[in-house]
């Protein structure tokens, strides 16, 4: 069996996302995050929104092993359908209910050697996939599906994440059915037009990351209106997106004045080095006049020592002469050292002041950390808390499945691959089989208070099966699709969960089976049929 990777591939980070890491990398917050957009004045900047892609039509995919084909289906019958190559029998693909849980344009198997899987659609996690491949005529892959290079592409194409994939030996079709059974939603109460307009369909592509046309009345494009409880969540998640942006303009003005306290304290800073400068330049000058004052003084001392020792007249009074003009030079630079010494002193006076102007810019500095941080805060936790009402939202607005399990006795939903609810669940003569069945919700009827449900049954009897039951009357080992509904006991704490929820694209697994061995996180409900 082919390896495919088993780790779903993160998608590039959102703006909100680089936006959330950016606050929370802040550090001791002395200055913006590098991560944050950025408008004129330098300060961070909320994500804009993005909307997410339009919903496609339900499909059910069904492979056949036994005639090695593929066949795709929507609401309206079979659309196209392929040739296969499936896994060799030392290698068998699995049969059961599937679903798509990843897709990946250009993939590599990391077993072997690197072999090309293009247009790849993941089934399990554990290797067993749909996409391009050599098809000899024969089931010759080690457990994936292959599929011709340009159907692979139109394949990848329409389907979507969770579009159902039931691979069987039989050749089987999904069948229209009707049943008291099959969930209904719960149908909204109409929304005035201001109501769609103000608080749904303008705030929708934008702010809960979802299209306009599920907001929308039905108008036959098969989308549901939102119900009040998806309207609380949507004003909610819009009430959220709305309070980032004053919460980034309090964060911004607390860093307007952090700006200006950074100034002041770099202006603070500048004038106390500004100072030192000049004080080190009037030292050095000092430095120079002493040194200029001993030479002068060592020359006094020589014209003396030779005064000492003269006899001429003439000797003495040039000698004399010349002690006077070292004496007079010698007061001369003793002056100018005075006045260096005077000024540098004079200059050291004004120190203490700016130090004390230092301090106090520091002070106004560090008054502001604690009202940065909160603002920051505020303004992490307002992005955060969009973004997980709008993931919550996008959620709800998902197809739901259900599975009723008759050998656990349980009922199971799952939404977007997340456990939504299990609850015990009542089957009559629960001893006897049930089959499996697999209802989906193609589209609406009745303006939306109806779904149309079609069915796909594994492990129903055979003709002669029917045959042998008709002759001995004992019981075959699985159930129709209508008499399975019959016997399940829906309680009522599930039904009012899945009204709310159910539209077109969601299903129910009904099962003597429990979920297979390729179910878990980041999966729908898998089932194993023989």
């Amino acid at each position: 069996m082919t390896q495919v990777k088993c780790v779903p591939q993160m998608s590039k980070a959102t703006p909100m996302a680089r936006l959330i890491a950016a606050l929370l990398a802040t550090a001791a917050c002395l200055a913006p995050a590098d991560g944050f957009a950025r408008n004129r004045a330098g300060a961070p900047q909320a994500p804009a929104p993005q909307a997410a892609p339009v919903t496609p039509d339900p499909l059910i995919v069904v492979v056949s092993l036994k005639r090695q084909r593929l066949s795709v289906f929507n609401k309206a019958g079979q659309i196209v359908e392929s040739p296969i190559s499936s896994g060799q029998a030392e290698f068998p693909t699995p049969t059961g209910v599937f679903s798509v849980i990843g897709k990946e344009i250009e993939h590599e198997s990391n077993i072997y050697e690197g072999a090309a899987m293009p247009y790849m659609q993941r089934l399990t996690w554990s290797g067993t996939a749909m996409h391009a491949g050599n098809l000899p005529g024969y089931p010759a892959s080690h457990g994936c599906i292959r599929l011709p290079y340009g159907f692979s592409q139109k394949l990848f194409g329409l389907t979507a994440i969770n579009t159902r994939v039931i691979v069987t030996r039989d050749d089987v079709a999904p069948q229209p059915i009707s049943h008291a059974n099959l969930f209904v939603p719960l149908t909204p109460q109409p929304p005035s037009g201001e109501q769609m307009v103000s608080a749904v369909t303008s705030k929708v592509a934008s702010i809960a990351g979802v299209t306009p046309a599920m907001a929308a009345p039905v108008t036959g494009n098969n989308q549901l209106p939102l119900t009040e409880k998806a309207k609380a969540r949507l004003a909610e998640t819009a009430r959220l997106f709305d309070a980032i942006k004053p919460t980034e303009a309090a964060r911004n003005a607390v860093w307007e004045r952090v700006k200006s306290a950074n100034r002041d304290l770099e202006a603070a800073k500048s004038d106390i080095n500004s100072l030192n400068s000049v004080i080190a330049d009037a030292e050095r000058d000092a430095g120079k006049a002493r040194k200029v004052k001993q030479a002068a003084e060592g020359q006094l001392a020589a014209i003396m020592r030779k005064a000492e020792n003269a006899r001429s007249p003439e000797t003495i009074d040039a000698l004399g002469k010349a002690e006077d003009a070292a004496e007079a030079r010698l007061l001369e630079l003793a002056d100018k050292l005075d006045a260096v010494n005077d000024a540098v002193a004079q200059l050291k006076t004004g120190m203490p002041m700016l130090k004390e102007k230092l301090q106090t810019a520091e002070t106004a500095r560090r008054a502001l950390d604690d009202d940065l941080k909160r603002s920051n805060q505020a303004l992490k936790d307002a992005i955060s808390n969009h973004g997980v009402a709008k993931r919550e939202f996008a959620r709800y607005m998902k197809p739901v499945s259900v599975l009723v399990s008759r050998k656990d006795q349980r009922l199971y939903v799952r939404q977007g691959f997340d456990p939504v609810l299990e609850v015990p669940v009542v089957i009559d003569h629960a001893d006897q089989p049930l089959g499996t069945h697999v209802f989906t919700a193609m589209g609406i009827k009745d303006n939306g208070a109806a779904l149309n449900w079609t069915v796909v049954s594994l492990n129903t009897p055979t003709k002669s099966e029917e045959n042998r039951r008709n002759k001995t009357g004992t019981e075959t080992r699985a159930s129709s699709a209508s008499k399975a509904l019959d016997r399940i006991q829906f309680p009522a704490e599930a039904l009012a969960a899945i009204a709310d929820v159910i539209k077109p694209g969601s299903s129910l697994i009904v099962s003597d089976e429990s979920t297979s061995q390729y179910f878990g996180n980041g999966t729908d409900f898998t089932v194993a049929v023989r």
